[in-house]
């Protein structure tokens, strides 16, 4: 059961102790209360396919990718690994070396709903950032079209006053107020390429002081449910599925599904079969499907093979 937060827990966070290990014990025992919040959600908050979203928590030590210093604890909700190994390719492509150095966690690359405990306040809200292309893109694509975005800002316009839309520093009111212009020239914004060592987030956020979390120790855990409750349409009108495809994902995926399938083997090249009736024979292959046959000629016969059983010789 959730216990509620303390004012230990907010001095966790405290500026002198974000780079030093000696209160990584203090950090630790805010992250396992935020575990068992995380667990009290768990089947609540799900994607639009259906699949419940994966819960994890922030490092509690200085790392390389918090800078060597936790300002903050946080609780992520988003797509499950295996939906996100299916994008990653994609994404990362876009991503250069130093910010993939800089910040290897998923977090910067997926949509993702959070609850973040600082020094003075709790704050749940969806955080998108520059180098979510994937969703980025297909939110963008979607707002471009008119009922499409009519759809989003009505979604906006459910939520309470109390939730601010931001890019970077920038506050842009109450996200219930945004309109359909003022939306698309934010993500214009976001998609601006960023330079050295720079981060910009998309966020649309509800925070509770510090002063209210701790006087309202009992019910926090209610507010922060109904909160994310809130914001769960949201998540699932911008998050990427093979449903919810408006930038052809779909075919990117089937392209590299079938490149893995055929092993970098093509036409004409020379093969020597390592398995099955054939093996030791040496051919030429006449053609691979996408799903990764071959049909190989030895001689003037052909046979047909999976590209696994071939090995690719000198040409």
């Amino acid at each position: 059961m959730f216990p509620g937060f303390t004012d230990r827990d907010f001095d966790a966070y405290a500026r002198n102790k974000w780079r030093s290990n000696a209160f990584n014990r203090e950090r630790l025992e805010v992250k396992q209360k935020l575990g068992e919040l995380g667990k009290s959600l768990t089947g609540q908050l799900r994607s639009e396919d259906g699949s419940p979203l994966l819960c994890e928590a922030s490092a509690e030590h200085p790392a390389l990718w918090n800078q060597k210093q936790v300002d903050s604890q946080q609780l992520f909700f988003s797509r499950n690994e295996s939906a996100r190994r299916e994008l990653d390719t994609i994404i990362t492509r876009g991503r250069s070396l130093a910010s993939l150095i800089e910040d290897p966690s998923p977090q910067r690359s997926h949509v993702f709903l959070s609850i973040r405990l600082s020094v003075d306040q709790l704050v749940v809200g969806l955080r998108l950032h520059t180098d979510a292309t994937v969703d980025r893109q297909n939110l963008t694509r979607k707002v471009a079209e008119q009922w499409l975005s009519d759809q989003f800002i009505d979604l906006l316009s459910t939520l309470d006053q109390s939730y601010v839309l931001s890019l970077g520093d920038t506050n842009h009111g109450s996200a219930k107020t945004l309109d359909a212009d003022a939306l698309r020239l934010i993500l214009v914004e976001l998609a601006e390429p960023l330079g050295p060592n720079q981060s910009r987030w998309l966020t649309i956020a509800r925070t509770f002081d510090r002063a209210h979390t701790l006087a309202a120790s009992e019910t926090i855990s209610d507010d922060i449910r109904a909160s994310l409750l809130a914001l769960l349409p949201v998540y699932q009108f911008v998050a990427w599925s093979r449903d919810n495809d408006h930038i052809s994902i779909r075919d990117q995926l089937r392209q590299q599904t079938a490149t893995k399938q055929k092993r970098g083997l093509a036409k004409n090249d020379k093969v020597r079969i390592v398995s099955g009736m054939f093996a030791g024979r040496n051919g030429v292959v006449h053609d691979v499907s996408d799903k990764g046959v071959l049909r190989v000629l030895v001689g003037n016969l052909p046979v047909v093979v999976k590209a696994n059983e071939v090995e690719k010789q000198g040409q």
